[in-house]
């Protein structure tokens, strides 16, 4: 099974969490299994995350997931992934994949590719992943040979593609627990991420 972690910052699904489930369908596909995805907190339109190829949808609705901790949430997606038996967990290369790729990978004992830009290739129980470095100037392939297999995706790898229908969300638990208590949290609102625009504009010295 292919487990996917959907973010949903403030309780909305965007983008980079429709990416990420339309890239664990396309792996589920090649590896022959399904693609399940995994929201936490509460969460508006989890639902949504079936047309983009999730044939179920879990959500752990605690309220400990309001605010971001990376420990107790590596440790929840690691608890799920084990409970289902996943075999690949895919995440966003995003600043809150960034941060618990590693923690998830130790606690699953998985090999880590980060950043990776396309699809990847199957050998038999080894996976072949590709991923820019060099700042884009070469393509670095990885085989990664561990029992369970944790990838992060570069934001706009891959296109959203709608290919099912939204889907009801079933309740899990993971009983994961943070040491990181929040007491403010100040965000900048109305301004579109960089990685979500359609059109980025750039200008150097010349102008």
């Amino acid at each position: 099974m292919v487990l996917v972690f959907a973010e949903s910052p403030r309780g909305i699904l965007k983008k980079a969490a429709f990416e990420a489930v339309t890239y664990g369908k396309k792996t589920a596909d090649l590896l022959g299994t399904s693609c399940v995805a995994l929201t936490l907190g509460s969460v508006k339109n989890a639902g949504e995350l079936g047309v983009y190829g999730a044939s179920r949808v879990l959500n752990i609705a605690d309220t400990a997931f309001e605010h971001f901790d990376s420990q107790a949430v590596a440790a929840a997606i690691a608890t799920i992934a084990q409970q289902n038996g996943a075999t690949v967990v895919v995440l966003s290369h995003t600043s809150t994949g960034k941060s618990i790729a590693g923690r998830l990978s130790v606690r699953l004992n998985a090999g880590l590719v980060s950043g990776v830009n396309s699809l990847p290739a199957v050998n038999g129980a080894a996976l072949h992943v590709k991923k820019s470095v060099f700042s884009g100037k070469a393509i670095a392939e990885y085989q990664i040979d561990s029992a369970v297999k944790v990838l992060s995706l570069m934001g706009n790898a891959v296109k959203p593609e709608a290919t099912g229908a939204a889907i009801s969300v079933e309740n899990a638990s993971a009983g994961a627990k943070g040491r990181i208590r929040v007491k403010e949290v100040k965000t900048q609102e109305g301004i579109v991420p960089l990685p979500e625009a359609e059109i980025v504009v750039s200008a150097g010295r010349g102008m």
